[in-house]
């Protein structure tokens, strides 16, 4: 869920929602006081700081552990010294200064990422057991920002992920046009992903055309991303772009012509290396393509939740659903 805050009262809004979601986790009243705490000194610090932003919740499930991510985005003046403005007393809003400070006390795992000129992004987790989270983490990490075109209420995109050891299966789907009808194809090809017991992104894209047969179809890409083996594969159609973002270079990988469901033309499984410094990124045409990670200095050590909030912030169309999904290798 996006929420915008320009003002007090949907600062209050974003509180109100955060703390919802954290008592669908089942969180004791300790947590969603927390949880609580630190949405309003993120929707404050946006106010303060960058006259306006967004905070993004998302439910989060691991490990059969339940949590929630709040993570707010803003295009202000971003931060010279982050170690300094964290530390409870700075302020240059006149202040007492104990945002950044307080929001990462309260959180089970915090990070930000901050540039002179590049805006600011927090991202803040609660998680039902945070013990149980810290233990089990998966080899690789992904983050995702889904939100339906402005107006709707249904999101017409839709992703998925499964984990298998140390491979991971990954999928954006795109609903053709927007609304309800795009979001049933969209839904669809989740559900196929949650059941398949397929690892071939080749015959993940077969199956998921069948199932869409009876939808008015969908831009589809699947990839597969075995680290042991140092290999990823990918296949798709339609216009989800795929790219592989690596410290020398970056490459995009193609997907065929057709809609998902109604006229697939071929199938083509693509297999590029994968080196523990790669990073996924998958994206809907919600997403304009000229993006580079490279104009973000840093930003390629941050967790995929965070580069995909800061792809959203800056290069969503806002006229259609978008979907950026991250993936990259835990970092230990």
């Amino acid at each position: 869920m996006l929420i915008e805050v320009s003002e007090s009262s949907q600062a209050g809004e974003a509180r109100r929602r955060a703390v919802e979601y954290a008592q669908d986790a089942q969180m004791d009243e300790k947590s969603c006081g927390a949880v609580a705490l630190a949405t309003t000194e993120m929707a404050t610090n946006l106010l303060k700081h960058a006259g306006r932003g967004h905070i993004l919740l998302q439910r989060l499930q691991a490990n059969d552990d339940d949590g929630l991510r709040i993570i707010s985005v803003d295009n202000g003046p971003g931060i010279s010294n982050i170690s300094r403005a964290l530390f409870d007393g700075h302020s240059t809003a006149g202040t007492m200064g104990t945002g950044l400070g307080a929001i990462r006390r309260l959180s089970n795992s915090f990070d930000i990422y901050s540039k002179p000129g590049l805006g600011t992004v927090v991202s803040s987790e609660f998680w039902l057991t945070p013990k149980k989270h810290t233990k089990l983490k998966s080899a690789i990490q992904v983050g995702v920002v889904s939100e339906p075109m402005p107006g709707e209420d249904v999101c017409g995109d839709g992703w998925g992920i499964r984990i298998h050891c140390d491979s991971l299966i990954a999928m954006v789907v795109d609903g053709l046009g927007h609304g309800v009808l795009a979001a049933e194809a969209a839904r669809e090809a989740e559900l196929v992903l949650a059941k398949t017991s397929e690892r071939s992104p080749h015959n993940i894209v077969r199956e998921t055309h069948d199932a869409l047969k009876k939808t008015r179809g969908a831009a589809f890409g699947v990839t597969k991303i075995d680290a042991s083996k140092g290999l990823i594969l990918f296949a798709g159609v339609g216009n989800i772009a795929t790219s592989i973002v690596a410290p020398d270079n970056s490459r995009s990988l193609a997907s065929h012509n057709g809609i998902l469901g109604q006229n697939m033309q071929r199938v083509q499984e693509f297999s590029v290396p994968w080196i523990d410094d790669s990073i996924l990124v998958m994206h809907s045409d919600g997403l304009m393509t000229r993006w580079d990670l490279q104009q973000y200095p840093g930003i390629c050590n941050k967790p995929p939740s965070l580069i995909a909030a800061v792809l959203h912030r800056d290069f969503c169309r806002k006229r259609d659903d978008v979907t950026v999904l991250v993936a990259k290798a835990a970092v230990v």
